[in-house]
């Protein structure tokens, strides 16, 4: 009989899901999270619950794919329809595409937002602050491992959660008003907010690269408890982190009028505690965020893109040229203070209409009958179902979002 592991031992074997928190928490969610409070309260408190259940039940159908059918999401959407080279180029392209285009995007919102946080600390100059960032990514990517990337970002998770789930605690938040808004209700003006809520949390990319990254570490049934604990550890996290910014931004400034303009508006929801350290402590969580997302993201980009186009030879160059080009973007566009407005937008778009059809794969692929007594459960596919439901919802808005930007 094997011995069962030890909380610290299940921690140990954790790692792809702590790539994924470090990914969507970022510059973009503390915006979106600061909004949200300032806004609206408490009253949006629900959504990312709702985000968070919602990611652990399609990653755990990911860790399933992967686990014991030994196939990441790529090879087992192409495997629904096997004989068709027409279906296997539509699958192989879509999600390069889609992938590249959100790292691209998204990546110049990291280091802009790490840059925001590192100047703020260091008095530096926007320039040297955005290539001094830049150059850590690199550095982080270039000589990394999956194993190393894993603990840096467990490390950057760690931190992250102790500043802003400490910071909820700091401001002492009405309990009361708290717990109404695990009710789910969507305030007169909020749906744009309450979809960029469950946007900035359930992304398609980071459901693609859990897939691959899985079915890399983990080989045999029993590894299913290590994967399992793993995304409920981690997203658990990430949730508790998106938590506590809304609570902090709701008990210090909702009804204040304070336009969110920048991540670093979360500095004025701790003034009431810290005084002038507000803007210290709020400066090094926007720098960790945004730091650990402009690692993570172009790393996932790379590591899928290995996959898809069968990097397979041992220590490919590839997959990190693709992720270095993309912190490189990132990097010029933070120095010269650049906000790729049109570019972020289209990567949202871009992203928020893939990410319904990624949902629907992980949902008929996990029904397979190689997966035996490990395909979905009548609940399961219930649950997933509501998801896919509410990320076409989500798709749809954000697209129609975009476009009405443009036209």
């Amino acid at each position: 009989m094997e011995e069962k592991k030890t909380l610290i031992q299940k921690i140990k074997a954790a790692g792809p899901a702590a790539v994924i928190t470090s990914a969507f928490i970022g510059p973009g969610t503390i915006t979106t999270t600061t909004n949200a409070g300032v806004n609206f309260g408490y009253a949006l408190l629900w959504a990312v619950v709702f985000s968070g259940i919602a990611s652990i039940v399609i990653m755990n159908m990911a860790s399933r794919l992967a686990i014991v059918g030994r196939s990441n999401i790529i090879d087992a959407s192409v495997s629904l329809l096997p004989n068709s080279n027409v279906w296997r180029l539509f699958i192989y392209g879509l999600i390069a595409l889609v992938v590249i285009l959100t790292g691209f995007g998204f990546e110049a919102g990291n280091l802009i937002g790490a840059t925001t946080g590192f100047a703020n600390i260091t008095g530096l100059s926007r320039e040297i602050a955005a290539l001094v960032m830049g150059l850590v990514s690199l550095a982080a990517i270039i000589y990394s491992t999956p194993r190393f990337v894993e603990l840096i970002m467990k490390s950057f998770v760690a931190l992250m959660g102790v500043i802003f789930v400490v910071t909820a605690v700091i401001v002492k938040p009405d309990v009361v008003a708290v717990l109404s808004g695990l009710i789910p209700s969507i305030p007169e003006g909020a749906m744009i907010t309450t979809i960029a809520l469950v946007g900035t949390t359930i992304i398609a990319i980071n459901l693609v690269f859990h897939s691959v990254a899985s079915a890399d570490k983990w080989n045999a049934e029993k590894d299913l408890e290590d994967s399992y604990f793993d995304t409920k550890l981690n997203v658990s996290l990430g949730v508790a982190m998106t938590l506590g910014l809304i609570v902090t931004t709701s008990a210090t400034l909702f009804g204040t009028g304070t336009v969110v303009n920048s991540p670093i508006v979360f500095a004025e929801a701790l003034k009431v505690t810290l005084g002038e350290g507000a803007y210290l402590f709020a400066a090094t969580g926007l720098m960790l965020a945004g730091l650990s997302s402009a690692i993570a993201t172009p790393y996932m980009v790379g590591h899928i893109w290995g996959k898809i186009f069968k990097w397979n030879k041992p220590k490919d160059f590839r997959p990190k040229l693709v992720a270095g080009i993309i912190v490189l973007f990132g990097t010029l566009l933070a120095m010269f203070g650049t906000t790729p407005v049109p570019i972020i937008l289209f990567a949202q778009a871009t992203s928020g209409v893939f990410l319904p059809f990624v949902a629907v794969l992980f949902v008929v692929a996990s029904n397979s009958e190689k997966l035996g007594k490990f395909k979905n459960t009548l609940l399961q596919n219930a649950l997933g179902f509501v998801m896919v439901i509410v990320m076409f919802i989500l798709g749809g808005r954000t697209l129609w979002n975009v476009l009405s930007r443009f036209f």
